[in-house]
């Protein structure tokens, strides 16, 4: 990651705009289910409106990556930060269930062309020996934007309601398409004629795999971060600030040691650990309502979040061809939004029938269970697996 050989002007640009654009999308997150909350809104609609925001990225994830393959990033890229600032201005007016569902969707669809584009391109911006670092550099930028807005958001939105959080969100937004490069220089060429059919692609082991592996892990991430409020608030403990600054501190510190782990253990066995701390990690916090459950929760998640996207990423990257990069990180992003919509959508019904303390049980069994799948099965057929074909032009 600290490699001086990747950080060429192009690649420091599309980081820091990407540092910008994920600060963008999260500020949303830790106040959204407040806001909802505020406005009448009960657990189940707060779940559709949170959920829709990842419903409407998995509609158009894998689009997004086949425009890039062959249409190329620029254009696809543009078009994602567009629509993400109309729906964050849609926030503003969005003051029932309809509206929030339509905004949330709009920014889902619009930030599913942005990463399509913006990772594919980063992988594409370095020599294949360089690209686990690259992506790594890449994903640690994300999380800085991430951690900065989860940080921060609450206190910007106690000092102005949803004025100061709209407002910021179109700023950080807009700053990213300016700093992103007009003309990145690619160290690897493509040729379109030779993309993989998506089927091809998507049931690819090395591919498929890391996919659903970071589904799991995003079904508590989506889960944690739409109930975990709400439950503690419910039950009279209002310092939800400690939960979102042990979250944005250990989310950034993971990606420092991110490459290092991977080197240590292989991304393939990593997974195993990964997948068993947010599992654990959903099962404490329904058990144990308590100020220090927020912090180690916090801390947990942002360990698991931190390390889980570049991690089974780095899978994917090892398994495919440049041709059809693309394509690979619009099923493997899809993944994650399709964990998150489960977390917010799925357990809001859970929710309303049984209560919070079902919510995380639910998603700390699921991943547990399936981090034992993984482990006696899974793996084994990862570490076998061959590289999908495709030349590189």
């Amino acid at each position: 990651m600290f490699n001086r050989a990747i950080y060429n002007r192009q690649f420091v640009r599309l980081i820091s705009a990407n540092m910008f654009f994920w600060m963008s999308v999260n500020f949303f997150l830790p106040v959204l289910p407040i806001y909802y909350h505020s406005l009448g809104m009960d657990d189940h609609q707060i779940g559709l409106a949170i959920g829709a925001f990842f419903v409407g990225s998995v509609l158009f994830r894998v689009f997004a990556g086949r425009a890039v393959d062959r249409y190329g990033g620029k254009q696809v890229l543009t078009i994602g930060i567009v629509l993400s600032v109309l729906s964050i201005v849609g926030y503003y007016y969005s003051q029932t269930l309809l509206p929030a569902v339509l905004a949330r969707f709009l920014h889902g669809a619009g930030i599913s062309g942005y990463a399509a584009a913006a990772l594919t391109l980063v992988t594409l911006m370095h020599e294949e020996h360089h690209t686990t670092e690259a992506v790594a550099a890449y994903t640690l930028f994300s999380m800085l934007g991430v951690g900065a807005a989860a940080s921060s958001a609450i206190w910007l939105f106690g000092l102005g309601d949803m004025t100061l959080i709209v407002a910021s969100g179109v700023l950080t937004t807009i700053l990213s398409l300016l700093l992103f490069p007009k003309n990145p220089e690619l160290k690897v060429k493509i040729l379109v004629a030779e993309t993989l059919p998506l089927r091809t692609v998507a049931c690819h082991p090395g591919v498929l795999i890391p996919a659903v592996s970071l589904l799991a892990s995003s079904i508590c991430f989506g889960s944690m971060m739409t109930f975990l409020p709400l439950m503690m608030f419910s039950q009279g403990i209002k310092g939800l600030g400690l939960f979102y600054v042990a979250y944005s501190v250990t989310v950034i510190l993971s990606r420092f040691w991110v490459s290092r782990l991977c080197a240590w253990l292989t991304p393939e066995r990593l997974a195993v650990y990964i997948l068993l701390l947010v599992g654990a990690t959903m099962l404490l916090a329904g058990r144990i309502v308590a100020d220090w459950v927020l912090i180690l929760s916090g801390a947990s998640i942002g360990i698991s979040s931190g390390l889980a996207f570049p991690t089974m990423a780095s899978i994917v990257t090892a398994n495919t061809q440049p041709v059809n990069r693309g394509t690979a990180f619009g099923f493997y992003t899809m993944a994650f939004d399709i964990g998150v919509a489960v977390g917010a959508i799925g357990m809001g019904a859970v929710a309303s029938a049984w209560g919070y303390q079902a919510v995380f049980l639910t998603a700390g069994v699921y991943t547990l269970v399936y981090a034992a799948v993984y482990y006696w099965w899974l793996m084994g057929k990862l570490l076998s697996c061959q590289e999908l074909p495709g030349e590189s032009g």
